[in-house]
């Protein structure tokens, strides 16, 4: 994820967030995160585009963050109507 991460600096944003720690409670319980790694990856207007559980290849991550960026300039073009 580090990779990609820096790959898509400017365009993504990542976050590690630890479950187990109390002070998470609220998020993890808004995401339903059950597992290590959960990833959750949202569009621009915070709309879940997809969700992982367990280890992932770059390449599916990598597309899943590719259809986010997609709903997202779809989600500019129609609001710049």
């Amino acid at each position: 994820m580090n990779g990609l991460a820096q790959q898509y600096k400017g365009d993504v944003y990542v976050e590690y967030i630890d479950i187990e720690n109390r002070a998470n409670r609220r998020m993890v319980a808004e995401y339903g995160a059950t597992s290590i790694p959960y990833i959750v990856i949202l569009n621009d207007t915070g709309e879940i585009s997809s969700i992982f559980r367990g280890l992932q290849s770059e390449a599916t991550l990598r597309r899943a963050i590719e259809q986010a960026l997609e709903e997202s300039a779809s989600n500019n073009a129609v609001a710049s109507r």
